[in-house]
């Protein structure tokens, strides 16, 4: 499932277990969503609870909705941002009081939440390998390198691949004594995730590649500003992203419910509490809007406290 490309199909795979009549009512209401999305040039990633909180006023306005109609869509709103949430394609659900309404709960028909999609021990070992980007001789293709390094961000920062691919240069602070990166994420948040010494190094030398590789396609008329850019300049897609995620998990032979980027941000998470980094602290670097959010994808591994330094 990806976000970008979603067909009915995988709306009703998302609202999960219901009866037939209640699974057209809510495919109707998310299309119907979908589409006034569309039209305000918005994406789901770009959905806040004011977002859904406008979206229900204009209906009610516009289209004459009842009070019925409008928890009618709320309630199956919700019940797909769960199901997103559970597939690991988003952290939170925006339609959870958009009206300042608690009646709306999840269905206790849904399947029983399921903890993150994460790489184990052996398996971590194994796509650091299958990804290395230092000390290989001779170099590597800059598009294997380019797209190595993408994988290996998200690992080491766990960024969304949207935040991976708007990455600008200047977003980079390598040369700092606290080398970090800043991030525009989820509600125009800023952030900074800091930057252990392995991706540091990785960075430095991919800039100066990446340099190169711009300087030999002479295709670019002023000098490209995002880090992983192709030979025009222009960014990647996020369904590029994650085929080259899910190539790698491929080429390792994972056996996974979910095989896209979001299992190196899980990755990256349960990496830090078992290091002890503490709650507040991974929830800044992921850039949740609150901690329960944090603590509700990590309860599991969230009982540790100690280095705030990345691993």
């Amino acid at each position: 499932m990806n976000l970008e490309n979603m067909d009915d199909g995988d709306v009703l795979q998302a609202l999960g277990d219901l009866s037939e009549g209640s699974a057209n009512i809510y495919l109707w209401h998310v299309s119907g969503f979908r589409a006034w999305l569309a039209e305000h040039s918005l994406t789901l990633l770009d959905v806040t609870k004011s977002v859904v909180r406008t979206y229900c006023e204009k209906m009610k306005k516009n289209r004459h909705w009842s009070v019925s109609t409008i928890n009618t869509a709320l309630a199956a709103l919700t019940r797909f941002f769960d199901g997103l949430i559970e597939s690991g394609l988003m952290d939170e659900n925006p339609s959870r009081g958009a009206l300042g309404d608690k009646r709306v709960r999840r269905s206790s028909s849904r399947a029983p939440k399921r903890l993150p999609v994460i790489l184990f021990e052996e398996e971590e070992r194994r796509f650091l390998e299958i990804t290395q980007v230092l000390g290989i001789d001779p170099p590597l293709p800059f598009q294997t390198l380019r797209a190595r390094q993408i994988a290996r961000l998200l690992y080491f920062t766990g960024l969304r691949e949207h935040e991976a691919i708007q990455l600008r240069v200047s977003d980079l602070y390598l040369d700092s004594d606290a080398p970090a990166l800043r991030v525009i994420g989820k509600g125009n948040r800023e952030r900074e995730v800091p930057l252990g010494p392995v991706i540091q190094q990785e960075l430095l030398l991919f800039l100066e590649a990446r340099e190169a590789f711009l300087r030999a396609q002479k295709r670019c008329a002023i000098p490209p500003t995002l880090v992983f850019c192709d030979a025009m300049g222009g960014a990647f897609s996020r369904g590029g992203v994650y085929y080259i995620v899910s190539t790698i998990f491929a080429d390792l032979d994972l056996v996974k419910r979910s095989k896209g980027p979001h299992v190196l941000r899980h990755t990256f998470a349960t990496r830090q509490f078992r290091a002890g980094v503490p709650a507040a602290v991974v929830k800044t670097w992921l850039g949740h809007s609150t901690l329960a959010v944090t603590l509700s994808v990590y309860e599991h591994v969230a009982e540790a406290s100690g280095s705030v330094r990345p691993v």
